[in-house]
């Protein structure tokens, strides 16, 4: 029992690593290309987001919310990087992918 509650912390701490990641690499990205490449509703959906990861608990986060938005970021970084192409992306750090 105490090693399922363990797991359980761990799983959903690296679930909400993954939501924090996302939203950092689309804030910084907006920063790389310029304010206001970014349609303004999305980054200001992003900062709200990051916001409210302060009130989260690690038990109310859910697997179906991250992967929903794992996948707006992936759709968003593809927009991008056919408008851009990839030389305007270049994250400023290398993190653990997910």
């Amino acid at each position: 029992m105490i090693f399922r509650r363990l797991r359980q912390k761990r799983d959903s701490k690296h679930l909400r690593l993954r939501v924090e990641s996302c939203v950092n690499i689309i804030l910084e990205l907006n920063q790389q290309l310029g304010v206001g490449k970014i349609k303004p509703e999305i980054i200001e959906q992003f900062e709200r987001l990051r916001q409210s990861l302060e009130y989260v608990t690690d038990e109310t986060v859910d697997e179906k919310d991250i992967h929903r938005i794992e996948e707006a970021t992936n759709q968003l970084l593809d927009e991008i990087k056919v408008i851009y192409g990839d030389s305007r992306i270049s994250p400023s750090h290398r993190g653990q992918i997910h």
